[in-house]
């Protein structure tokens, strides 16, 4: 291997070996499974089957976004997608701009994070609507 081959491996091996990607990306993953297990234990038996359930609420309008019973897991599908994507971007990130890869994988776990406050929202309203 070329020497620039072998500093392109050890970078990208010193990220996976630092705890701040493995917290940040572990924190991202765990808001998604925490998502979704949350969601088959609370509204899964009483959703499966109803032809339309309450998705979305607003202060203004009520609810305003109803679909099918398996459209209560797009936030977590969302949250799984952006965490790889980004967990890619950090990696392709960190050869040049290892500080925009970190950047990149905060906005990840506050944004999964997000999504996450989301998934209780959704599922306290289906709780109260159903």
């Amino acid at each position: 291997m070329s020497n620039i081959a072998v500093e392109r491996r050890g970078r990208i091996v010193s990220l996976f070996g630092v705890q701040y990607f493995k917290l940040c990306v572990g924190l991202s993953f765990g808001f998604v499974v925490v998502s979704v297990g949350l969601l088959l234990w609370r509204l899964f038996p009483d959703m499966y089957g109803k032809e339309v359930i309450p998705l979305h609420y607003n202060i203004h309008y009520g609810v305003d976004w109803t679909g099918v019973w398996w459209q209560i897991f797009v936030y977590p599908a969302a949250g799984a997608l952006l965490c790889v994507v980004n967990a890619v971007v950090a990696l392709l990130l960190a050869k040049r701009e290892p500080m925009l890869a970190r950047v990149v994988l905060v906005s990840t776990v506050v944004l999964t994070g997000f999504l996450f406050l989301s998934t209780i929202f959704v599922v306290l309203m289906n709780i109260v609507y159903g």
